[in-house]
């Protein structure tokens, strides 16, 4: 029964990691600007980011004990893609970082939207789930 426990508790902490991060820019001539959403399974946070302010963005690759990361770069600050820790792919954040950089350098390009998703979490949550909740589904002869 604790092993069993454990799992369920394990797949709930497990799906609690998965989080999605969306940057989306709008150049017109009106308006111009970016939102940078990140959400995970009981959060989501928003951040508003001129796109005058925008200078790119850089891929920092891993050292030590620290995972890769894609940092938005603006006049006044540096602002991560995503709120933590994040273990996607490092081509993907390359990319991520790329099309940002892009965008910043073609005025011309009214419009960006670059998305990374750990919903691996998610599925390592579910499997865990299911092996501490399948015993108690079964009945009991």
């Amino acid at each position: 029964m604790k092993l069993r426990l454990g799992f369920i508790i394990l797949g709930i902490i497990l799906i609690s990691f998965a989080q999605s991060n969306k940057l989306t820019c709008s150049r017109t001539e009106q308006q111009a600007s970016c939102k940078l959403v990140r959400s995970g399974f009981l959060w989501s946070e928003e951040k508003e980011l001129p796109v005058n302010k925008l200078q790119g963005a850089r891929f920092y690759s891993p050292k030590d004990n620290e995972s890769s990361k894609v940092v938005i770069q603006t006049s006044n600050s540096e602002v991560p893609f995503s709120s933590f820790t994040s273990y996607s792919d490092e081509n993907q954040q390359r990319a991520i970082a790329s099309q940002i950089n892009n965008f910043v350098r073609n005025n011309k390009q009214s419009y960006l939207q670059v998305e990374q998703s750990d919903t691996w979490w998610i599925v390592i949550g579910f499997i865990s789930l299911a092996v501490g909740v399948y015993p108690l589904l079964q009945p009991k002869s």
